[in-house]
């Protein structure tokens, strides 16, 4: 979707929200906020309604009312108790979520702007809402060695799919860490790692794409390097692992 219908669709969901019957708020949340990132021709369109609790749940269960031409949707469906999806014949997505006033503390979004506002204190009610609970570091980086551990393990033994997929874990739980620190997505650590850390990027893409065990000790050498001089990490831990993680990547004698 290019950015005019892009911005189109936005305009229409406000027009829509500002006079449903029932519905209090509309939220733009990620890309379709605007706050620390445009949309692009990739972008979904991501959003949250604030409605009377009568009228919350038909908005979650039918997506008559989106503000889309007819026979537009192509499929929809309620995936959580709060959220829904819908795709559109050109393959545009909308994910949104619809919560009464007194569920809003359930929500969670890195970015969102307020485009309608009946209740007149939308913006106060977000504000806890705009970061996820901080985690224990500590835990975190157990996690990462754990993952790289069990993953070096399974591709040693030829498992490479399913060694692969812990090896996600590990890349996975040094993104987290990484976001302690700040992050342009405060919900989902892989997003836009490209353009806030571009080396790190191109560093876990390599080893990912590679999937073997020796990707595994390259990522914890990689986390050693970025946390080992602080206070939370598990030195004990990091040194018995990382000699079995960096043998199962070596290279087996023939007939061993």
């Amino acid at each position: 979707m290019d950015r005019a219908a892009f911005d189109g669709l936005t305009d229409r969901l406000v027009a829509w929200a500002s006079d449903a019957p029932g519905v209090l708020g509309l939220l733009l949340v990620g890309s379709a906020a605007g706050t620390t990132h445009e949309p692009d021709g990739w972008s979904d369109h991501d959003f949250f309604v604030i409605a009377e609790p009568a009228v919350a749940p038909a908005l979650r269960a039918s997506a008559a009312w989106l503000p889309v031409p007819q026979g537009a949707i192509v499929l929809h469906e309620q995936d959580t108790a709060h959220g829904a999806w819908a795709v559109l014949d050109d393959g545009h997505l909308l994910e949104y979520a619809v919560f009464a006033p007194d569920e809003l503390a359930l929500s969670r979004s890195g970015a969102l702007r307020v485009a309608v506002d009946r209740l007149g204190d939308l913006e106060a009610r977000m504000a806890p809402t705009l970061a996820p609970p901080r985690r224990d570091p500590a835990s975190i980086a157990s996690a990462l060695l754990r993952a790289a551990l069990v993953g070096a393990g399974r591709a040693a033994r030829g498992e490479r799919l399913v060694g692969r997929r812990h090896l996600g874990d590990a890349a996975g739980a040094l993104l987290a860490l990484l976001a302690l620190e700040g992050a342009p997505d405060a919900l989902d650590p892989w997003r836009r790692v490209e353009q806030h850390r571009p080396a790190i990027a191109a560093a876990l893409d390599r080893e990912l794409a590679r999937g073997d065990a020796s990707a595994a000790s390259a990522f914890v050498a990689l986390a050693a390097d970025l946390f080992a001089h602080e206070p939370w990490w598990p030195r004990a831990l990091a040194d018995a692992v990382r000699p079995r993680i960096e043998a199962a990547g070596r290279p087996r004698a023939a007939g061993g």
